[in-house]
């Protein structure tokens, strides 16, 4: 497998960690300690925030078990690799279809790119740094009054 093609992996492990809700596959895409910024859409102009893989990963699971379904689909457009370091593009879609419970809602749709910042470790490429970009959204999900 090429360097690339297991950068790819790292990247599509995160869609699939998230939509089975496997909160360790997705903890295991990351370096121990990550920063994340989600911005753009419902997201506002986001935080950057620093945190262990863990913490982010329980974070992010507890937040999409809220819906029955999600669908992410990822699309790596360029990957750019520097001896230990590489960087990523990568287009997404995701849906996220509304519990019944909360009313009859049509899925929450977004999509946007991902600027993923890599590090080579002795577990392979793991991702150190992030920035999700949300460039679209339809059918905003309703806010849920105990989160």
């Amino acid at each position: 497998m090429t360097e690339r093609e297991e950068i790819a992996e790292v990247i599509y492990r995160y869609a699939i960690g998230a939509d089975r809700r496997d909160a360790a596959m997705f903890a295991a895409v990351f370096t121990d300690e990550l920063t994340v910024l989600l911005r753009g859409g419902s997201f506002g102009e986001g935080r950057r925030r620093t945190l262990s893989n863990t913490k982010f990963a329980r974070q992010v699971i507890d937040n999409l078990s809220r819906f029955p379904v999600t669908q992410h689909f990822f699309s790596v457009y360029s990957v750019d690799i520097n001896g230990e370091q590489a960087r990523a593009l990568v287009y997404m879609q995701a849906r996220h279809f509304i519990d019944e419970s909360e009313g009859a809602h049509p899925p929450w749709d977004m999509g946007g790119y991902y600027e993923y910042h890599l590090a080579r470790t002795a577990a392979g490429w793991k991702v150190r740094e992030y920035t999700l970009n949300i460039t679209w959204e339809q059918n905003v999900a309703p806010r849920m009054n105990s989160r």
